[in-house]
C-alpha cells in the first residue's frame, strides 16, 4: 500500500487546527497560548491553503478576534482574513469573517475599508435573513462610522442594533452601550454619555470579559475627566487596573496607564507623569500598529515636557505623535498637537512660525463642526493665533 503523503498532511494540518481551537475558544485560559502567536498563525495559515481544513481554520481565525485584540497583534492577522474572505464557505461563516476581518480594520484604524467589510456583511445578512449577524453588523458599523466621526450614521446602526439584537446577547449589548456612549461623550452630552457607559457596566456583570469591563470603566473615566472631575476618574482608571491585573491585555494595560499620567498632569505633577507616558511608550514600542495609542502617549509626554520648559525633548515627542496622528486618520488629535507645537514656539517667542501652526490646526478642526471638542480646541487656537499675529507685527 502506498503511503499518500499529501492526505496524511492534509490530516495534520487538521487536526493542529482543532487542537488550536480546543486550546483557544474551549479551555479556560487562552491567554496562556500567547507566547505561541506566532505558531498559531502558521497552523490558521496552513489551515486555510488545505481544502479540507479550510472551514475550520477560517472559523478559528474569526472568532479569535477578541483574543487578537487583547494581544496587540492584529496586524499580522489582517492578510489571513483577506485570504479567509475569498474561499468558498457557508454564508454564515463567509458573514462571520466579514465582520472579524472589519473588525481588524476597525483596530488599525482604517474605517474605510472596515466599513465597506461590514457593509457586505450587513448585506450577506439581509439576504439569507441572519438576524443575529445582522445585529452583530449594525453594532460594528456603529463603531466604524463613530471612528469615522460620522455622527449620524453611527447612531443609525446602533439604533438598527438596538432594535435586533437578542435579549441574550448579553456581551453584545454592553458592546452597543459602550459605543453609544462613546458617540455622546464626542459630541459633549456628558450625562447622556454617563449613563450609557454605566448601562454597559451593568451589562458586563453578567459576563466574564475582563477587557471590555475594563475599556467601559476607562471610557466613563474621560466622562469625568472632561469635566474635571479628577476624583471620579482616578476611581474609573483605578477600577480599570484592578480588573485588569489577572489578564494579558497590555494594550487596555497602556490606556490606564495614558488615563493615570493624564491625572498627574492635570495636578500639576509633571514628572509623575512624565514617569507614566515614559513608561507606556517603552511597553509600547515593539507592539505593531497601534498609531492611535502611541499617538496619545507620545503628544502627552510632549505637553508635559513642554510644561517643564524642557522645549527640544517636547518637539520631539510632539512631532513624532502628529506623524502618528496622520496614519490614526485622526485629524483632531492631530490639530491638538499641531495646535500644542505652536504653543511652544509661541513660549519661545518664534510668533511667526507659531501662527503658521495654529493655522494648520485650525484648517483640520474646520472639518469637524458637530464636535464639541474640536470646537473648543477651535475656539482656543483662533484667540492664541491672534496674539502671537499681534506679537509678529
Amino acid at each position: 500500500m502506498t503511503f499518500d503523503v499529501k492526505t496524511h498532511y492534509q490530516r495534520a494540518v487538521a487536526a493542529n487546527v482543532r487542537l488550536w481551537r480546543q486550546r483557544l475558544l474551549e479551555e479556560a485560559a487562552p491567554d496562556r497560548w500567547q507566547t505561541q502567536k506566532d505558531v498559531i498563525w502558521q497552523a490558521v495559515a496552513a489551515g486555510l491553503a488545505s481544502v479540507p481544513a479550510q472551514l475550520e481554520a477560517a472559523t478559528l481565525a474569526a472568532a479569535m478576534t477578541p483574543i487578537l485584540e487583547r494581544w496587540g497583534v492584529w496586524l499580522a492577522w489582517l492578510p489571513l482574513l483577506e485570504t479567509a474572505v475569498t474561499l468558498d464557505l457557508p454564508p454564515d461563516v463567509q458573514g462571520t469573517l466579514l465582520l472579524a476581518q472589519g473588525r481588524l480594520y476597525y483596530l488599525n484604524r482604517n474605517f474605510g475599508d472596515a466599513i465597506q467589510a461590514q457593509e457586505t456583511a450587513l448585506r450577506l445578512a439581509q439576504v439569507h435573513q441572519m438576524q443575529a449577524l445582522a445585529a452583530l453588523a449594525h453594532c460594528q458599523l456603529t463603531n466604524a462610522f463613530l471612528g469615522d466621526k460620522q455622527y449620524a450614521a453611527a447612531r443609525a446602526h446602533g439604533a438598527a442594533a438596538l432594535q435586533l439584537l437578542s435579549p441574550t446577547e448579553v456581551a453584545t449589548w454592553a458592546s452597543l452601550h459602550n459605543a453609544l456612549g462613546l458617540i455622546e461623550l464626542e459630541t459633549g452630552a456628558f450625562a447622556a454619555s454617563e449613563q450609557q457607559f454605566q448601562q454597559a457596566l451593568a451589562y458586563w456583570t453578567g459576563v466574564n470579559e475582563p477587557a471590555l469591563l475594563a475599556r467601559t470603566w476607562l471610557n466613563l473615566g474621560v466622562v469625568y475627566y472632561r469635566q474635571s472631575r479628577w476624583a471620579a476618574a482616578k476611581r474609573c482608571y483605578e477600577q480599570a487596573d484592578a480588573v485588569l491585573a489577572p489578564t494579558a491585555s497590555v494594550v487596555d494595560r497602556l490606556k490606564v496607564l495614558n488615563g493615570l499620567g493624564t491625572l498627574h498632569y492635570v495636578s500639576g505633577e509633571y514628572l509623575e507623569a512624565e514617569a507614566m507616558f515614559r513608561r507606556g511608550l517603552a511597553v509600547a514600542r515593539p507592539l505593531p500598529g497601534l498609531f492611535h495609542l502611541r499617538g496619545s502617549l507620545n503628544h502627552n509626554l510632549g505637553n508635559t515636557l513642554l510644561a517643564l520648559r524642557r522645549w527640544g525633548e517636547a518637539q520631539l515627542y510632539l512631532e513624532k505623535s502628529v506623524l502618528l496622528w496622520q496614519q490614526a486618520h485622526d485629524e483632531v488629535e492631530q490639530a491638538n498637537s499641531r495646535g500644542t507645537l505652536a504653543e511652544l514656539y509661541e513660549q519661545q517667542g518664534e510668533w511667526a512660525t507659531a501662527v503658521s501652526h495654529y493655522d494648520a490646526a485650525l484648517h483640520l478642526l474646520a472639518a469637524y463642526p458637530d464636535h464639541q471638542w474640536a470646537q473648543k480646541l477651535t475656539a482656543n487656537f483662533q484667540t492664541a493665533q491672534l496674539r502671537c499675529a499681534k506679537m509678529s507685527n
